[in-house]
């Protein structure tokens, strides 16, 4: 294959290559390369806590990773078990992460935003044998883990009387000096597992391998020019906080932590810290715009500005742009089952550059690593430049599969990853998402499951048939709509009814935003199936 990043033909089909690998991953693992550069950068600061105005260096993180790795390590934790972290953004929600990672213990985050149902089909799904805590969640991590039917060891991130305190794996311990990390046996050995939701609406865990995190952190420091301090609002919950946190430990940077966004503070943010790298979803994005900059404020130091999660219309781009003059401002794609970023523009190199300004809603070209093509879904014809179709990858960066479920649907017949977006590329190789092939919406990054809010809509006695589609949003992503068949005794039903049902019984990103529309009868395929594409189209023309 072509290792120019050109496209080329192959059996008269297009196949679109990266640039080569140019980069030889730590072979002891991912743990190992945190602790050497941990040590490394042993002065340097490793986290701005934003919400107490503390810092603390890496040699302080580092000596309470060694000393939960060595609490956990006693406890007999092998690389077959589980941890899970159930935390915001605060001073020790890294520090089990990293531990683990120093073990090869696989190790995932749950973000307090889930909703109960999640949480539960999660922790029964992986079987964590240690679940770390923030204080006020935990009444609700003890209902989920008896729901789930589970035997987990809940450690408090606080003084504790019922289960076993954080601060106790901190104290000094014997032979913390001597500490040196596991060696995986492998670089494909599972170090991180991610979550994300099926079409079903029923989350799973993303198996990310030692290699896949290693090459990606490389490929952000190598590409991205990040400096010394990044910022995002993001938990461990989402790969691109993974990749981030990975990154700045390789390269000694240092992460600005705050527990939720706000947009006034953020832009104070950036010249207090003087970041140099920010991470933001459009809809966050939009809100610094609302809030307006600042005068006088100094961000001089902000390289790069990245937006990812979503669609970042070409109109909110230009106005981030020019809020930010003298940064790369720029929309990325990616997703968990490839270890973050699959496409994204090297702020390094000059013609990418010129790219990234010449093309706003370019989400970038394809990262090193990755071959991808893009496919027909319809006749399963390899599309050329211009021509839209689903993404595909291949790579050794893509997932180890799902944990303890069949992943081989996530595939083709000739084993490309199946991304379930649609996209095309122009002359330049600049990628563009346009759509999604899945049933999965995504509001705010967030995925929403149709399936899920159907069932809710279902329940109702007016409601005969539902479907759910996405209506799209600048700033959002999706917005839910649902169109439905009523039963004949509701005719006169008004659609603020099931508004108001589905935000009862479901999370806020499951809110019907987008409305509801009502038909007499449903379309439907020979085989019985909705046409959903067919129902969206209809309402995006104003026929329903």
């Amino acid at each position: 294959m072509a290792d120019n990043g050109s496209s080329t033909q192959h059996n008269s089909q297009y196949i679109v290559d990266s640039p080569p690998l140019d980069y030889t991953p730590d072979e002891r693992g991912l743990g190992y390369q945190c602790f050497d550069c941990m040590k490394k950068y042993s002065d340097k600061i490793a986290q701005y806590l934003a919400d107490t105005d503390e810092e603390e260096t890496y040699e302080s993180l580092l000596s309470r990773c060694i000393r939960v790795a060595m609490g956990l390590k006693s406890r007999g934790l092998t690389k077959e078990d589980v941890v899970i972290i159930y935390s915001t953004n605060q001073k020790n929600s890294c520090v089990p992460f990293i531990a683990c990672l120093f073990l090869g213990i696989p190790v995932g985050t749950l973000d307090p935003m889930l909703f109960p149902s999640d949480t539960t089909h999660l922790l029964k799904e992986v079987a964590p044998k240690v679940l770390f805590v923030v204080p006020k969640s935990v009444d609700f991590i003890n209902s989920c883990v008896k729901e789930a039917g589970i035997n987990a060891e809940i450690i408090v991130f606080d003084e504790t009387e019922d289960h076993e305190s954080f601060m106790e794996l901190l104290k000094p311990q014997e032979g913390e000096s001597e500490f040196v990390p596991e060696t995986v046996s492998s670089l494909d050995e599972t170090a991180v597992i991610s979550f994300s939701n099926t079409t079903t609406g029923l989350p799973k865990g993303i198996m990310i391998s030692h290699y896949a995190l290693l090459v990606e952190c490389n490929s952000l420091a190598d590409t991205q020019n990040f400096g010394s301090v990044s910022l995002t609002h993001a938990t461990l919950y989402w790969i691109s906080t993974v990749a981030i946190l990975s990154a700045m430990v390789y390269t000694g940077g240092a992460r600005v932590i705050r527990s939720k966004f706000d947009a006034g503070l953020t832009w104070s943010l950036l010249e207090k810290y003087q970041i140099t790298s920010m991470f933001v979803p459009p809809s966050q994005m939009a809100e610094l715009v609302a809030c307006g900059r600042p005068e006088n404020l100094d961000t001089s130091r902000l390289h790069t500005c990245v937006s990812s999660g979503a669609a970042t219309s070409e109109t909110l781009m230009k106005e981030i742009r020019d809020l930010l003059p003298g940064t790369f401002v720029f929309q990325m794609y990616g997703q968990s089952e490839v270890a973050g970023s699959i496409t994204m523009f090297n702020t390094s190199n000059v013609k990418d550059v010129l790219l990234l300004d010449k093309n706003p809603s370019s989400v970038g070209k394809i990262v090193p690593g990755i071959c991808c093509k893009v496919v027909d879904p319809d006749t399963e014809e390899l599309c050329g430049p211009n021509q839209s179709g689903e993404l595909r990858i291949m790579s050794k960066l893509s997932m180890n599969g799902y944990y303890g479920r069949d992943s081989s649907d996530s595939y083709d017949a000739d084993g490309w990853l199946r991304t379930g977006d649609k996209v095309y590329y122009d002359e330049d190789m600049c990628f563009y998402v346009v759509d999604r092939i899945k049933e999965l919406l995504k509001y705010k990054s967030w995925h929403v499951a149709p399936a899920m809010i159907e069932e809710i809509l279902i329940t109702h006695p007016a409601v005969s048939q539902s479907v759910v589609i996405g209506i799209p949003h600048e700033t959002d992503g999706d917005h839910p709509l649902a169109v439905i068949v009523l039963n004949e005794d509701y005719m006169d039903i008004a659609e603020d009814v099931f508004i108001e049902y589905v935000a009862a019984k479901a999370p806020d990103r499951m809110k019907l935003r987008g409305g509801v529309r009502f038909l007499k009868e449903l379309p439907v395929t020979p085989s019985g199936k909705f046409k959903r594409k067919e129902l969206r189209d209809m309402v995006l023309n104003g026929e329903i």
